[in-house]
C-alpha cells in the first residue's frame, strides 16, 4: 500500500484496513480519512517535487496516494494532469494586488471534479466494486460518469431537479443512468446514500476518503509550482466545501512535514442565493443551518446544507481566512472581465472565487494580501444556455466590404 496503510478516524483514533472500506466511522460517525505515514511522505518529498511533464495526475503523485495497483492508472486516466498556475495580466492590478494567480482547475470533463473522480474510479476497481454512484449539482455527476465509463464500470448519478442541459448531455453521453430527483441537492444526496448502502455501489462523492485525498493534491501542486512557498491566501468557490477542506488537509500535511512555515489564509466564497456557510461564519457559528436556495443564474454551488460546511468554517478560522458571499451581478461582471481581459471562458461558478476576492478588497475586509491564488473551476460550455454572451450574438450582414466597415465602425 506504499504510503497509505488504511483508513483512520481522526476523532476517536480507530483504524481500519482498506479492505474494510467505509465512508464513516461506525463508532462516532466521523468521515474517515486515508491514514498516511507523514515521515515516509517527507522522506520522498525531500528528494524534490515530482515533475508534471506529461504524467497523469495519479502517476505524478503516485507515491503520495493510496495505490495498491498503480498499473490500473492507465485504465482509469482521461489525461488529467497537474493544473496550471497562471499569473493575471490585468485583473489583479485592477484590484490593487501585486501578484494574483489563477489555479485553473478545469480537467478533461471541463470542471474541477476530475482529481477526485480519477482516483475514485481506480479505487472502485481495486476494491472490487461493480458500479459507481454520486449525487451532484452537475459537474461531479458528469465527471464520475466519464471516469466510470473509462474504467469499464456502470455509473448511476443522482442530480437535483435544476441542472444545466449541457451537463445532462455529458452524463448521458458517457452512458450513466441519470436519476433526476424532484428536489434539491440535499434530497439527491440522501437518496444516493440510501441506494449505495443497499445496492453496494461505490459512493464517490460526499465523504469518500479517496475523493478527498486526491483533491488535497491541489495544495501540494500550489507549493511545488511556487518553488516551495505559499501565497498569502488561496480563494475557493464553495458549494459542498470539499475543495477548501481537502486543500486545508494538504497544506496541513505540508506544514506538519516542515515543508512550509505556515498555512495560507483560506477564503471560501458562496453565492448569496445559497450561502449557509457564509451565514454561519458571519454569525460566529460552526454548525450549519440549512437554507432555502434563491433563484440564481448558476446551477452549481447550490448546496443548501453542505456536507463539509462545518469543517470549512474551522479551516478558514484556523488559517486566518474567512467566508464571503457574492451576488449574481457581481459574478456576471467578473465573468466578463475574466473572459475579455484574461482569456478565461467560465461558467458562473467558475468565476465566484475571483468575484469574492474583488469584494473582499473593495470592502477592505482583509489586510496584508499581496500574493493571492484564486481557483477558477468550470468551463463556460457547462452552462451555455445561461451564458451572459448570448445577447451579444451578432446579426448576419451581407458579404460586402462596405457593410463590414459600417458594422465595425471603421
Amino acid at each position: 500500500m506504499g504510503h497509505a496503510p488504511g483508513l483512520i478516524c481522526r476523532s476517536c483514533g480507530h483504524h481500519w484496513p482498506e479492505k474494510e472500506f467505509m465512508l464513516m466511522c461506525p463508532e462516532c460517525s466521523t468521515p474517515l480519512e486515508v491514514d498516511y505515514n507523514l515521515e515516509e511522505l517527507h522522506q520522498y518529498l525531500k528528494r524534490g517535487w515530482p515533475q508534471s511533464n506529461d504524467a497523469t495526475l495519479l502517476k505524478q503523485w503516485e507515491k503520495l496516494l493510496p495505490l495498491a495497483y498503480p498499473e490500473l492508472i492507465a485504465r482509469c486516466t482521461l489525461g488529467e494532469t497537474q493544473t496550471p498556475l497562471i499569473p493575471a495580466n490585468k485583473v489583479g492590478a485592477d484590484m490593487g494586488l501585486n501578484d494574483l494567480k489563477f489555479k485553473v482547475e478545469i480537467g478533461p470533463t471541463l470542471s474541477l471534479k476530475d482529481r477526485g473522480s480519477s482516483l475514485c474510479s481506480l479505487k472502485a476497481l481495486e476494491l472490487g466494486f461493480e458500479a459507481m454512484s454520486v449525487a451532484s449539482s452537475g459537474n461531479n455527476a458528469s465527471s464520475i460518469a466519464a471516469y466510470a465509463a473509462r474504467a469499464g464500470l456502470p455509473a448511476v448519478v443522482f442530480v437535483q431537479r435544476d441542472v444545466s442541459p449541457a451537463k445532462f448531455s455529458k452524463m448521458l453521453a458517457y452512458g450513466a443512468k441519470v436519476v433526476r430527483v424532484d428536489g434539491d441537492l440535499s434530497a439527491a444526496s440522501r437518496l444516493c446514500r440510501h441506494m449505495c448502502e443497499n445496492q453496494g455501489w461505490f459512493e464517490s462523492g460526499g465523504p469518500n476518503p479517496y475523493r478527498m485525498t486526491a483533491k488535497r493534491l491541489v495544495a501540494y501542486e500550489i507549493v511545488a509550482q511556487m518553488g516551495g512557498k505559499t501565497p498569502d491566501a488561496v480563494v475557493f468557490p464553495c458549494g459542498g466545501c470539499a475543495g477548501l477542506v481537502a486543500a486545508y488537509s494538504g497544506f496541513n500535511e505540508l506544514m506538519s512535514m516542515g515543508l512550509i512555515p505556515k498555512l495560507p489564509k483560506l477564503i471560501g466564497v458562496q453565492l448569496t442565493a445559497c450561502d449557509p456557510v457564509t451565514q454561519a461564519f458571519e454569525q460566529g457559528h460552526f454548525e450549519i443551518t440549512p437554507v432555502e436556495k434563491l433563484p440564481s443564474f448558476s446551477d452549481a454551488l447550490m448546496n443548501t446544507n453542505p456536507y463539509w460546511g462545518t469543517r470549512a468554517i474551522a479551516a478558514t478560522r484556523d488559517s486566518g481566512g474567512l467566508f464571503i458571499s457574492v451576488k449574481d451581478e457581481e459574478v456576471a461582471a467578473m465573468l466578463v472581465k475574466l473572459s475579455t481581459e484574461e482569456g478565461f471562458f467560465l461558467e458562473p461558478a467558475g468565476a465566484v472565487a475571483v468575484a469574492g476576492l474583488n469584494k473582499i478588497l473593495n470592502e477592505n475586509r482583509m489586510q496584508g494580501l499581496n500574493q493571492v491564488i484564486c481557483t477558477v473551476t468550470g468551463h463556460g460550455l457547462n452552462s451555455q444556455e445561461k451564458s451572459i454572451y448570448k445577447k451579444m450574438i451578432p446579426q448576419p450582414i451581407p458579404p460586402d466590404p462596405a457593410k463590414v466597415a459600417e458594422y465595425l465602425g471603421i
